[in-house]
């Protein structure tokens, strides 16, 4: 039973036509009275005559609650799993999805995501012009999960990234589209899409990583040069935003170092431990000494987690972050002591 739009009708009491039918040979045509409306309300405001005469003291009443996760009764919900019928509307589409109850979202976790990866690029791998939007749609959904309603639904989402997600050329876009944010932090005042994408930087190097893997899988591990290049250029690009002393961008930058360890224990899946611990290094490094306190407590914090994750079990590993870690302890007892006498 749908509405006009296509969903499903919503849940409650509906009241139903009963129709009489003289001639019971008039209803070899199914299509004589399916095409009837169903509903007494649409009856009562037909403008056109029908077949059969409703009648006048009957009526059904039917209660209805829908469970299902292919039925869905948000029309904004089913014009983004329906995108490819009106493929002009995308832009809309996904505008309107930030609206759609996060329940309902959740519930059609894997067709959602489907529909927007098929719209993130095209078949070759190349971005399209809603590539940028699809982005902040899947960082909105990414940051559904952090959510304590929503969190049991992570494991629906790994199952996803493992055993259903299949676009193999999509993390050199989902690369472009971080470093984009990255870049643009310094320079605008709309701070917060920058830090629901940091916030959700696990689950997008999960599909970045698995993305990799799968290309990898399906060329004999083509273009492993360029995937360092485009990691390298987005580490870069982090430390670079790092490495500002700018008030209204602090929150960014502690969103990034409290986020990091995620990013990274995905990173160990396709890179060496040493390359890994070179990328920690030089967000380390690139955060001065002389920042605030939130700050330079964020990034304590994250040197903290660097040393409690497992890409410290490898020992190469170890000594290269320990050596950069305590040369950085180092600067800051100089510092603050320089601070302490100065005041003194």
């Amino acid at each position: 039973m749908d509405d006009e739009g296509g969903t499903t009708l919503r849940d409650g009491s509906h009241e139903l036509c009963v129709y009489k039918c003289d001639e019971r040979s008039r209803l070899a045509d199914p299509m004589e009275y399916l095409t009837m409306p169903y509903l007494s309300k649409a009856a009562a405001d037909c403008v056109y005559s029908l077949p059969f005469q409703r009648s006048p003291k009957e009526i059904i009443v039917v209660d209805t609650l829908l469970c299902s996760t292919k039925l869905t009764q948000n029309v904004d919900l089913l014009s983004l799993l329906r995108w490819r019928s009106a493929p002009e509307g995308i832009g809309e589409t996904l505008s309107r999805l930030t609206r759609v109850d996060g329940a309902e979202t959740v519930k059609f976790l894997q067709d959602v995501l489907d529909a927007l990866f098929a719209m993130f690029s095209t078949d070759d791998g190349n971005s399209t012009q809603h590539s940028g939007h699809v982005f902040q749609a899947m960082v909105f959904i990414f940051s559904l999960l952090e959510d304590s309603k929503f969190e049991h639904f992570k494991p629906v989402m790994d199952a996803y990234i493992t055993g259903h997600f299949a676009a193999a050329l999509v993390y050199k876009g989902l690369i472009s589209c971080v470093r984009h944010l990255s870049d643009l932090c310094p320079q605008t005042e709309k701070q917060e899409p920058i830090m629901r994408c940091f916030r959700s930087l696990e689950y997008i190097f999960k599909f970045i990583i698995q993305s990799r893997l799968l290309f990898a899988r399906a060329t004999g591990g083509q273009n492993e040069d360029s995937f360092r290049v485009d990691v390298d250029s987005l580490f870069e690009s982090f430390a670079r935003m790092l490495n500002m002393n700018l008030e209204n961008i602090e929150a960014s930058q502690m969103t990034l170092l409290e986020h990091l360890q995620g990013t990274c224990d995905q990173l160990s899946r396709v890179l060496t431990p040493g390359e890994v611990a070179n990328h920690i290094n030089t967000l380390f490094n690139a955060t001065p000494v002389e920042s605030s306190r939130v700050i330079t407590r964020a990034k304590l914090h994250a040197m903290k987690n660097a040393v409690n994750s497992t890409i410290f079990d490898d020992d190469g590993m170890m000594f290269i972050i320990l050596f950069i870690q305590c040369w950085a302890l180092l600067g800051y007892l100089f510092f603050y002591l320089f601070i302490f006498l100065f005041a003194w």
